[in-house]
């Protein structure tokens, strides 16, 4: 059973941290366009309509979020520098374990605007395709930016959903990672059910 985007997630938490003030655009005029709309469209509450999981309650560095059921802590999984909290699904068959991991930034608070601006060319340097900044999303209070994209992964590729939760001047970056047959729609469904129970210490 592979899990990925653990060490992954640890690099990508760099986003903003040469500049923890308002960016400047430096990024192609796709992503630039991206980041706009992103920016424009009114943030929408990441668990609106979802049935909440219910499975085990993970608990990380002040926070705290429910996985579906059959997921956990993998046991015997190396801890990986950098990553606070990870579960995943521990009944995959397909030979890709989806899962989740939380990273906290190590540039403290990242808004989304800087994520928007810098997050798309830090997943493409970072060997990503496909990188989108969708429609922002409210976690816990939060407005979080969204950002998706696809990574190769040894002859296959998968896919992630990465949200960035603010609180307390912290970030706290949370990536979902699947295999590349989950649809849009159901990544979109699993991600909702658990950002829906997310709650600070």
């Amino acid at each position: 059973m592979k899990i990925s985007g653990l060490t992954l997630a640890a690099s990508l938490a760099l986003v903003g941290c040469s500049d923890s003030s308002a960016t400047e655009p430096s990024e192609s005029a796709p992503a630039a366009t991206q980041a706009s709309e992103a920016a424009a469209a009114p943030a929408s509450d990441a668990g609106a309509g979802a049935e909440p999981a219910a499975g085990k309650t993970i608990e990380g560095t002040g926070y705290s979020f429910v996985v579906p059921e059959g997921w956990a802590v993998p046991e015997g999984s190396d801890a990986q520098e950098g990553v606070d909290t990870l579960a995943a699904d521990l009944t995959d068959k397909d030979g890709f374990a989806d899962n989740v991991n939380v990273v906290l930034s190590p540039a403290g608070e990242v808004t989304p605007d800087q994520v928007e601006s810098k997050g798309v060319k830090e997943l493409e340097n970072a060997g990503a395709k496909d990188v989108t900044a969708r429609d922002r999303v409210t976690i816990a209070e939060s407005e979080s930016a969204h950002l998706s994209a696809v990574f190769p992964n040894n002859a296959d590729e998968y896919q992630i959903d990465q949200y960035y939760v603010g609180h307390d001047k912290q970030t706290y970056i949370v990536t979902f990672s699947f295999s590349p047959t989950v649809s849009e729609a159901d990544r979109d469904k699993l991600s909702a059910s658990v950002l829906a129970t997310w709650s600070w210490a």
